[in-house]
């Protein structure tokens, strides 16, 4: 059996990363890279549809 490779990142990600080293200064700053989000957020549909209507009572 061959070993297999451990995969590296990506061209892109791997291009990020390293201009994210050269811009940061010092060095032991850490690099400024934002990860991507993982999933977008789901819309609040809670009020979807309707209409504000005020209640009747106290005010």
């Amino acid at each position: 059996m061959s070993a297999s490779k451990p995969k590296s990142p990506q061209p892109s990600q791997e291009d990020a990363l390293d201009e994210a080293l050269e811009e940061t200064f010092p060095a032991s700053d850490p690099i400024a890279v934002d990860p991507p989000p993982s999933r977008p957020k789901p819309a609040d549909d809670t009020g979807k549809g309707r209409t504000k209507h005020h209640r009747h009572g106290k005010h």
